[in-house]
């Protein structure tokens, strides 16, 4: 996206690019987004996926989790700085408005322990091919992965303009890299480059 450099331009320039999707062309995307997650948890035979609640137009996930179904689902909760993973088998009935305005399960809820998980999807405004990933900045998924994130894949998702090949994102010793990166359009499987991390926040 020309123009865009610094994290913060990144953020800006895809967050006014994001609102301005139409509500139907975002819940068509989102179900598209859905359906090639499906198809990957197959590929890899994963079972135990964390997912979110979307908010401020993110990907809408709803169409993934049903009850009875074969996955286990788990949604984050925020405690302090930190992420916190509960599993929820009814998210229509069991999140709760949290921190952020964002729904998120009771504190009692059953919690993931660590290694767990076998997929961790992250939502994100901009990603690259390498796996780099520019979320709002406050480094919560980025904490967890450093901490208790050993063996699960971490997975970004978003649409796909946002998912860009001009150019590698500006990029931190402290940012942790996707395995894979899911849009409307593709699955991506994130290869490591060697570049000097640079960009503002």
């Amino acid at each position: 996206m020309e123009g865009a450099r610094t994290k913060g331009e990144w953020r800006l320039r895809m967050r006014q690019l994001r609102e301005s999707l139409p509500r139907e062309r975002h819940a068509g995307l989102s179900r598209l987004i859905c359906r090639r997650l499906e198809a990957l948890f197959s590929l890899l035979g994963l079972r135990r996926v964390a997912v979110y609640a979307a908010v401020r137009g993110e990907a809408d996930l709803s169409g993934l989790w049903e009850p009875g179904g074969a996955r286990r689902y788990f949604f984050p909760r925020v405690a302090g700085k930190e992420l916190v993973f509960h599993e929820v088998e009814r998210p229509a009935r069991d999140l709760r408005l949290g921190p952020f305005g964002i729904l998120a399960p009771d504190p009692g809820a059953p919690a993931a322990r660590p290694g767990s998980m076998d997929a961790v999807l992250a939502p994100g405004l901009v990603f690259d091919p390498a796996g780099c990933r520019i979320g709002w900045g406050g480094g919560f998924y980025d904490r967890w992965a450093a901490a208790a994130g050993e063996g699960a894949l971490l997975v970004g998702v978003g649409f796909a303009f946002q998912l860009v090949r001009d150019g590698l994102l500006p990029w931190a010793p402290g940012d942790r890299r996707m395995d894979w990166v899911v849009t409307d359009r593709e699955a991506v499987r994130c290869l490591p480059c060697r570049y000097a991390p640079g960009g503002e926040e």
